[in-house]
């Protein structure tokens, strides 16, 4: 199915980053559906509010910004006008099947529901979100354009949905780190077989964002008590999970606040639920590097179960995951060549990043002190 190419913009958004945003009628259609409106109750960060006080910008503004950087990538490449609405859709709607707390509760529910993206495939095809996209769309062509390769400029690790990112997190959180050129990134993207590649003038560009990404993974995304608060967020929901007071097919529909206030009731999760709502977090009682829990051979489970049966107390281990290589392609001397072998600055990037990745042991301050001296000698 075809869409219409001549579009009447029919509403105009202020963005608090990207100034004026414009809608189609069927984009404001889209943004109106109940899908997309739950969105703007589940916070960008998920915990990182509890460390940085305006981090409260939601999955709703972020898609309104993804739209707007597609587009304008889509524009500096030349991308057709129909495949232009294509991508402005997609974008608009990438984020729409993720759950409250976003990626920490994912890392819980992704073996019931599947990952955010798996959900906003099964969302798009069915239900509000379908019908009003097959007034104009192939139903499946949007909710697949993510698996395929024009989907880059959305996803890809120079995409619009991570400038959107760091632009919109450096902005809430005040960590300068985040601020990227975005004008630059978006005029030297080019399309070269249905794939979007960065051209050789957008270099320096391109390994700007990258080193952004990283300095805001170590000091927003991945800040100790965030990952502290997530890692009790990740234990209430288990709990709640397996005592009946929260279903996973639920949780799709929640925001924010409504899965805490349900964790809260939980017999077994309710405790740390609560703990969080009043910011009574767990503190490091131990740390070491991730590449020697990954030659310990053994399952975080197991050896949360091991330190809480030998300290009479509940320990926790926090567990972070490397991220993928950089999945961007550069377009040097007429071929398109994997950004990391062309750029010695990104290459050190990934090596620094998995040099200081590091396995957190968490417990009540009172426990601090057993915890720690029993992590030391079990684990390093």
């Amino acid at each position: 199915m075809g869409c219409r190419v001549c579009v009447d913009w029919m509403v105009k958004i202020r963005d608090s980053l990207h100034g004026t945003v414009e809608l189609s009628g069927l984009e404001e259609r889209l943004m109106d559906s109940s899908p997309m409106q739950r969105l703007r109750g589940i916070r960008q960060l998920a915990m990182a509010y509890l460390v940085y006080p305006g981090a409260n910008h939601t999955r709703f503004e972020h898609s309104i910004g993804t739209l707007f950087l597609a587009d304008k990538i889509c524009r500096e490449a030349g991308v057709g006008a129909e495949a232009r609405m294509k991508i402005r859709a997609s974008a608009l709607l990438h984020d729409v099947g993720h759950v409250s707390f976003s990626h920490e509760a994912e890392a819980v529910l992704r073996g019931k529901l599947g990952t955010h993206e798996e959900i906003g495939e099964r969302m798009i095809l069915k239900g509000e979100l379908g019908d009003i996209l097959a007034e104009e769309f192939s139903k499946s062509e949007i909710a697949g354009i993510y698996k395929r390769p024009l989907g880059g400029i959305i996803t890809s690790d120079i995409g619009a949905d991570r400038m959107d990112y760091l632009l919109r997190d450096s902005h809430y959180t005040g960590v300068a780190y985040g601020v990227i050129d975005s004008d630059r990134l978006c005029s030297s993207i080019s399309v070269v077989k249905g794939e979007p590649v960065l051209l050789e003038r957008g270099l320096e560009a391109a390994e700007s964002l990258l080193v952004a990404r990283f300095m805001m993974f170590s000091t927003v995304y991945l800040h100790k008590t965030v990952r502290i608060a997530s890692r009790m967020l990740q234990r209430s929901i288990t709990c709640a999970l397996l005592d009946g007071t929260l279903s996973a097919c639920d949780a799709i529909g929640m925001s924010d606040a409504v899965m805490l206030g349900t964790l809260s009731k939980s017999k077994t999760g309710g405790k740390t639920a609560r703990d969080i709502l009043g910011r009574r977090l767990y503190k490091r009682a131990h740390s070491f590097p991730l590449r020697a829990f990954q030659k310990l051979g053994a399952s975080q489970e197991k050896l949360e179960g091991e330190l809480s049966g030998s300290c009479g107390c509940d320990v926790l281990l926090d567990v972070p995951h490397l991220s993928a290589k950089t999945r961007v392609r550069l377009e040097k001397d007429g071929k398109a060549k994997p950004l990391s072998s062309e750029s010695e600055l990104v290459a050190s990037l990934q090596k620094t990043q998995a040099a200081r990745m590091d396995v957190l042991v968490i417990c009540d301050e009172k426990d601090c002190a057993k915890v720690g001296k029993a992590a030391r000698r079990a684990l390093g």
